[in-house]
């Protein structure tokens, strides 16, 4: 039987629904690129706004109602391969920790929570912008469309909007302690994809015939052991990067 949430708005379409690199793929992150170059431009504006707080709150809730609807709609709909398994799709993803994070720095302006939201988001999110394979069944006629966008650009905007606006900083202290507790959660996901059928959390396996779309980690070994140690390697060199720039932007100011 036909229902709007199964099979209309709320459900998904066929594989190639979504195709990388079109105007629908484009769009989003022109359209955070825009929303940055905005934030940065009135950033003093922004600073003084009397209804600054609130505005901020209200983006850290929104960005927190698109993360749970993602666990909502699994309820109803499913995931992308039709399974109800919500044993794997546990809020485990380096992505929706820095979401969590975001959220939270957003209404607290911690220092600790800006740096791990920014670290993880300007590099992870970003990849996942790229290639965004868990979409490829749902084009901007569907929900999770919106929603996978919502969930990746809204962290890296506000990850800058709090550099910019409240002039937070880049420590290499938390540099580490990001990547050391993206370690430890590394190892969780490790137990968790051994002992939870389906479960892939942070990428760390790899299976062909489950695949949805093309990724970049597809890029990395097959074998969960050597793609935690190259995950590690990865993030450690993306978190240079971005400290790097940062700092080379400040001392040039």
């Amino acid at each position: 039987m036909y229902t709007f949430y199964s099979e209309g708005f709320f459900g998904y379409g066929e594989k190639g629904d979504f195709t990388y690199f079109s105007l629908w793929h484009f769009l989003p992150i022109v359209l955070l690129a825009a929303a940055i170059l905005l934030v940065y431009r009135y950033r003093e504006q922004l600073r003084t706004w009397k209804w600054e707080g609130r505005a901020r709150f209200l983006y850290a809730f929104v960005m927190l109602l698109a993360e749970m609807s993602y666990f909502w709609r699994l309820v109803y709909v499913g995931d992308e391969t039709g399974a109800y398994n919500m044993l794997g799709k546990l809020p485990l993803q380096v992505c929706q920790w820095g979401l969590i994070c975001s959220v939270f720095a957003l209404m607290s302006k911690n220092d600790l929570l800006f740096n791990i939201n920014f670290y993880i988001s300007i590099s992870f999110a970003t990849l996942a912008l790229i290639t965004p394979a868990v979409i490829v069944r749902a084009g901007p006629t569907y929900f999770r469309y919106y929603q996978f966008w919502m969930e990746h650009e809204m962290p890296i905007l506000a990850a800058f909007y709090m550099m910019f606006v409240h002039q937070k900083k880049l420590r290499y202290r938390y540099l580490w302690v990001t990547w050391g507790l993206l370690f430890l959660m590394g190892l969780l996901c490790a137990y968790v994809n051994n002992h939870i059928p389906g479960a892939e959390y942070m990428y760390l396996v790899s299976d062909p015939e489950e695949r949805i779309g093309t990724s970049i980690a597809d890029l990395m070994p097959r074998t969960q052991s050597v793609r935690f140690v190259v995950f590690g390697v990865v993030a450690a060199a993306l978190f240079h990067l971005e400290y790097f720039i940062w700092k080379k932007a400040h001392r040039e100011e």
